[in-house]
């Protein structure tokens, strides 16, 4: 059976959904982009963050989709942190709404309760790990909600003494974030995060089979 070279994710950055809006900016000259905008304008209330206006306004977009990129680079080292004190997955968990639904090759969770077990009884069985985020694509649907697609290259190490027994894979992140309450002030969460697999190299020792089948590893 062949495997797609992109899987259709349900998420507003999956292939082949960009495309169309890509070919229209790309297509569009001057005069026609100023219309787009305007009839965009037209049709919801004016979010700097959706459509920059201003010098302000183009601060503020890069600002907030700098938190938005931190958020993610956050979870990648959060993420690999936890070889040191499985605990720490709590610290992850904490990156999510309580709404949240989160989707790996192995399984599907929802909500934030639980997600931090969810999370071990998969990545537990290994004793080091580095995951990489990068080529960020982020928009905005308001000041509120964003998404992002982001490729992921994650290195999985098999032994305590032996750096070279690795696992690794590659795939995109498609990735939903909404701006939340905190003590220190507003701050974006994950509230959708799906992980699409592109390639795999060497022995995952089970890491991608369906939830049901395993068991956390307590080696910490």
């Amino acid at each position: 059976m062949s495997i797609p070279a992109l899987s259709s994710v349900d998420h507003p950055l999956s292939y082949p959904k960009p495309l169309e809006r890509q070919r229209k900016y790309f297509k569009l000259d001057q005069n026609e982009k100023i219309l787009a905008k305007s009839d965009r304008l037209s049709e919801q209330k004016y979010s700097p963050l959706v459509v920059q206006k201003t010098p302000q306004d183009k601060m503020l977009y890069l600002y907030e989709r700098q938190r938005i990129v931190d958020l993610c680079n956050t979870y990648a080292y959060t993420l690999d942190s936890t070889m040191m004190d499985l605990k720490v997955a709590e610290d992850w968990a904490n990156l999510f709404t309580e709404d949240c639904v989160v989707t790996y090759p192995f399984g599907t969770h929802h909500g934030r309760e639980g997600l931090a077990k969810f999370g071990m009884i998969a990545e537990s069985r290994f004793k080091r790990m580095l995951h990489i985020a990068t080529n960020f694509t982020i928009f905005f649907d308001s000041d509120d909600i964003a998404h992002g697609r982001y490729a992921c290259f994650a290195t999985h190490g098999r032994s305590e003494h032996d750096l070279s027994e690795h696992f690794m894979e590659g795939g995109y992140y498609y990735s939903s974030f909404r701006r939340v309450p905190s003590d220190s002030g507003d701050i974006w969460k994950f509230t959708n995060l799906t992980l699409e697999m592109i390639w795999t190299l060497g022995d995952s020792i089970g890491l991608n089979e369906p939830h049901e089948k395993q068991t956390t590893h307590k080696h910490l």
